[in-house]
C-alpha cells in the first residue's frame, strides 16, 4: 500500500570469489559467514553463501538469574546460473533458515484506573515487589518465551532474450514452521485468587499467549518487457497460492511449558486455557501494465495499471475446555466457523521525469494502492469470526528532486507526499462491549473511513574532502484520521456499568450496551512526527598498510502511537542512538577489520507497547543496551 523495497542477491560469477566473516562481541556474540562463487563450467555458474549467530542474550532473569534472550540462527542460500546459449539464462535458487530465539522480556510500563493501588493488580508494584525494579534489561518473568521458526523456499527464473523483447518467468515455493510463546506482561503468576493480596504474591492478571503456524505459498510470475528509443514496456501477470493453519492459545496464569525452577507458590499451571485454531487459504493473482514514453530528449512520461484480485477461505475454531476451569475469557465460546470473501481492484500510475540538467532530475507522480481485506485473527466470538473487514484503498501524490552537485561531491535527494487513504485498516487492543468477560481485551482490525499522510524526505552524502564524508536522512510526517468512528463499541467504563466518557457517543441509555470512540483528528498508529539519521566519516590512506576509517552515527525517533485512542499509556517516546566503529582495510582490499559499539549511551528505547484493560496497563519491549564487538573479514 505504501510501495516496495526490493532485495536483490548478487549472482554468481564467473571468477572464482570467496569470502569469510567472524564477529565476536558482548554476550558471547560468535557469528560465522562465508561465500563461494565461480565457474563449474563455460555455461554453468554456482554460489553457496551462509550466516550463522550465536549469542547468550542481555536479559537478566531476576527470579532465577538467568541471563535470558539467547540467539541461536542459521541462514544459508545457494544458486546455480545455467546459461545454455547466449539468450537463455537459468537461474535457480534455494535457501533456507533455521532461527531459535530465546526470550523476550515485556516489562511493565504504566498503570491506570484500578491498577495503582500497590498491589496484585498494579503490574508496577508487582515488578518492584520481585526485584524488576523497572530495567528494562533485568526480567521477571515465570515462563520462559521462545520463538522457534524453520523456513525453506525454492525459486527458478527464466530470462529469455526473444530479439524484440525479453520474456521472464519467475516460479517460487516457501515454506515455514513458526513456534512461539510469551509470558505477556513479564511477571510472575499469582499464588492465589484473592483480587487483594500483595504484590510480593505474583500479578492477579498474569497471561502467557502462544501459537503454532505452518505456511505453504506458491507463486508464479510472467513478464514480458522490451525497451526502445523513445518507448519501454512492460506487461505481466501474477499468481499466488498461500496456506496457513495457526492455532493461538492463552493461558491464565502459564500454558506450563519452560518454566524457571522457582516455587513461591503460584495456582496450577492451565488454570484457564483458550484456544483459537485458525486456516487461510488465499488466492490471490493480477494482470499489469506499464509504459514510459521519452517525449524529448530529457522529459519522460510514465503510464500504468493494474488489475487485482484476493480470495480467502478461512475456518476459524473457538475453544474453552481445555483448562482446568473451563472458563470464556478471550474465546467467548465454543465454536466452529467456514466462511469466506473476495476483493478485487484496479490501481493505476501516472508520472513524469524531467531531466533539467547532466545531474538533476525532477519527477512528479500520482499513483494509487490497494490492500485486499481480511479477517481478523483470534476472533472471540463466531459472529466476529465470520465477518470480514473492507478492502483499503490510498491515492499518493508525490514530487521529487533527484541531484549531484559540486562536481558529483554532493547528492541532494527530496520528496515531498500526500496520501490519501480510505477504509484504512486498523487494528486497535482494547475491551470491547460484546465480550465483557474479556477482561484483558483483545485485537480487532476494522476499517476508518479516512486517514491522510502528508510529509518531506530529505537526504543527503557530502564529500567534504578526500577523506571526510557526512551524510544522513530527514523524515517529516503528519498525519491524521480524517474521519474513524469504530462499528465496534468499547466496553463503558467500570466493567459496563458506568457512563461514557465524554470523547465517546453511548450506544444506548445502558452503560451494558457500551461506547463508540471517536479516533477522528488523532494521529496515525506508528507515525513519528521526526525522524533523523545522520553520519560522519573520516578516512585515513596509510599506503602500503591500507585505510583506516571511523565513523559516527546518529538516529532520532519523534514519539508515536501504538493505540489509535492516542493515549499516552501505549506511546513510544522519542529516543535517539549514537552508533560508532573503527575500521582497518588492507591495502589490496582483501583483509578488513571493525571495532564496533552499538547504542553507545546506553538508550532506553521502546520498539513495542500493547495495553490491556482498555490502556489500563501498559507493557513494552526494549531495544538491546550498548554492546561492542569486533568484526574481521576476508575476501579473494
Amino acid at each position: 500500500i505504501g510501495g516496495s523495497i526490493n532485495f536483490v542477491t548478487s549472482r554468481p560469477t564467473e571468477e572464482f570469489t570467496g569470502r569469510a566473516r567472524v564477529i565476536v562481541g558482548e554476550n558471547d556474540r560468535q557469528d560465522f559467514g562465508g561465500m563461494l562463487s565461480g565457474g563449474l563450467t563455460d555455461t554453468l555458474l554456482a554460489k553457496a553463501s551462509f550466516s550463522k549467530r550465536d549469542y547468550d542474550g542481555h536479559l537478566d532473569n531476576v527470579l532465577d538469574g538467568q541471563t535470558r534472550g539467547k540467539v541461536d540462527t542459521l541462514a544459508w542460500r545457494g544458486q546455480l546460473l545455467w546459461m545454455p546459449n547466449d539468450d537463455i539464462e537459468l537461474l535457480f535458487t534455494v535457501d533456507g533458515a533455521d532461527d531459535e530465539i530465546g526470550d523476550t522480556n515485556r516489562e511493565p510500563v504504566g498503570h491506570a484506573g484500578d491498577s495503582v493501588n500497590g498491589d496484585a493488580n498494579d503490574p508496577l508494584a508487582v515488578n518492584k515487589a520481585f526485584g524488576g525494579d523497572g530495567d528494562p534489561w533485568s526480567a521477571a518473568n515465570d515462563e520462559v518465551g521462545y520463538t522457534d521458526r524453520d523456513v525453506d523456499g525454492y525459486a527458478l527464473r527464466l530470462n529469455w532474450d526473444l530479439g524484440a523483447m525479453n520474456l521472464t518467468s519467475i516460479t517460487s515455493w516457501r515454506e515455514s514452521n513458526f513456534d512461539w510463546a510469551e509470558d505477556s506482561e513479564g511477571l510472575p503468576g499469582l499464588s492465589t485468587t484473592d483480587p487483594t493480596v500483595a504484590p510480593e504474591l505474583g500479578f492477579r492478571r498474569d497471561v502467557t499467549d502462544s501459537a503454532h503456524e505452518d505456511t505453504e505459498q506458491f507463486t508464479q510470475e510472467f513478464r514480458l518487457d522490451a525497451q526502445g528509443d523513445t518507448l519501454d514496456w512492460v506487461v505481466g501477470a501474477f499468481y499466488s497460492e498461500e496456506d496457513v493453519d495457526r492455532t493461538e492459545t492463552f493461558c491464565i496464569p502459564n500454558c506450563g511449558g519452560k518454566i524457571i525452577d522457582v516455587d513461591y507458590g503460584r495456582l496450577p499451571n492451565n488454570l484457564i486455557v483458550n484456544s483459537s485454531i485458525q486456516s487461510n487459504d488465499s488466492t490471490s493473482w493480477a494482470v499489469y501494465g506499464q509504459t514510459t514514453y521519452r517525449l524529448t530528449d530529457t522529459v519522460s512520461l510514465t503510464g500504468g495499471l493494474r488489475y487485482s484480485y484476493e480470495e480467502k477461505d478461512v475456518s476459524f475454531g473457538g475453544r474453552i475446555d481445555d483448562g482446568i476451569a473451563p472458563v470464556g475469557v478471550f474465546i467467548q465460546e465454543n465454536f466452529q466457523v467456514d466462511t469466506d470473501d473476495d476483493w478485487d481492484n484496479v490501481s493505476g500510475k501516472i508520472a513524469v521525469d524531467w531531466q533539467f540538467s547532466d545531474d538533476a532530475m525532477f519527477y512528479a507522480s500520482v499513483g494509487s494502492g490497494f490492500k485486499s481485506g481480511g479477517f481478523i485473527g483470534s476472533p472471540s466470538t463466531p459472529e466476529r469470526a465470520e465477518t470480514s473487514y473492507d478492502e483499503e484503498t490510498a491515492i499518493n501524490y508525490e514530487i521529487g528532486l533527484k541531484s549531484m552537485w559540486f562536481e558529483n561531491t554532493l547528492k541532494v535527494n527530496v520528496a515531498a507526499f500526500f496520501t490519501d487513504y480510505d477504509d484504512l485498516q486498523v487494528t486497535r487492543f482494547t475491551q470491547l462491549a460484546d465480550n465483557p468477560g474479556n477482561a484483558f481485551g483483545e485485537f480487532i482490525t476494522e476499517n476508518a473511513a479516512e486517514a491522510e499522510i502528508m510529509g518531506l524526505e530529505v537526504e543527503f552524502t557530502w564529500l567534504a574532502t578526500d577523506s571526510l564524508e557526512f551524510g544522513g536522512s530527514f523524515a517529516y510526517l503528519d498525519t491524521e484520521y480524517k474521519d474513524f468512528t469504530p462499528g465496534v463499541a468499547n466496553l463503558a467504563p467500570g466493567g459496563g456499568t458506568e457512563p461514557c466518557a465524554s470523547d465517546s457517543t453511548p450506544v444506548s441509555d445502558d452503560p451494558a450496551d457500551g461506547c463508540i470512540p471517536d479516533f477522528s483528528g488523532n494521529d496515525l498508529r506508528q507515525a513519528p512526527e521526526f525522524t533523523t539519521n545522520l553520519y560522519g566519516k573520516y578516512t585515513l590512506d596509510l599506503g602500503d598498510i591500507g585505510l583506516v576509517s571511523a565513523k559516527l552515527s546518529y538516529s532520532y525517533q519523534d514519539d508515536s502511537f501504538y493505540d489509535p485512542d492516542n493515549n499516552d499509556i501505549t506511546t513510544i517516546p522519542s529516543y535517539e542512538i549514537w552508533n560508532a566503529h573503527v575500521a582497518w582495510l588492507s591495502a589490496g582490499g582483501h583483509w578488513n577489520v571493525t571495532g564496533w559499539v552499538k547504542n553507545i549511551s546506553d538508550e532506553e528505547y521502546r520498539t513495542h507497547i500493547y495495553s490491556q484493560r482498555s490502556a489500563q496497563i501498559a507493557f513494552a519491549t526494549f531495544g538491546a543496551p550498548q554492546l561492542y564487538g569486533v568484526t574481521a573479514q576476508y575476501e579473494f
